[in-house]
């Protein structure tokens, strides 16, 4: 299967308002949310507040960056104090989807491989098979 190519970055900006920025994350090099990432990831947008207002940040996206700090390979607790430290404007780098992306190339690259090989060679033995008996009713009559 040929790779996929990831899709490029967006940058986000909110404003954090009295209702906060108003979505969950998950994920950290110390609690992974993912088996193949220890990215962070959009887990959950809060209705009426600043990321649904926005309407662009969805569950699911990985969190790049806020504010030109990276949130890669990073402790979970280490992007929360980014986020509780980044101010009222906020500038997110975000990956659209990536949670869903990474799942199916996760699920791809365990997939067991040759399946197609093994379903040619049984049908194969299997008309061999057909074929010696046949060759072995018409020698017996």
């Amino acid at each position: 299967m040929e790779a996929r190519p990831r899709p490029s970055p967006v940058t986000i900006n909110l404003s954090r308002g009295s209702s906060g920025l108003g979505f969950n994350i998950r994920g950290g090099v110390d609690q992974p949310h993912l088996p193949n990432d220890t990215g962070i990831f959009v887990t959950k947008i809060r209705e009426n507040a600043a990321a649904d207002k926005d309407g662009r940040l969805k569950e699911g996206d990985k969190l790049l960056e806020i504010n030109g700090n990276e949130l890669l390979d990073i402790k979970h607790s280490e992007a929360v104090d980014h986020f509780l430290s980044a101010g009222e404007h906020v500038t997110l780098k975000v990956w659209h989807g990536a949670e869903k992306f990474l799942v199916d190339e996760y699920s791809e690259m365990n997939k067991p491989k040759g399946w197609g090989s093994l379903k040619k060679l049984m049908l194969i033995v299997s008309i061999a098979t057909a074929i010696g008996f046949a060759v072995y009713y018409v020698k017996r009559s």
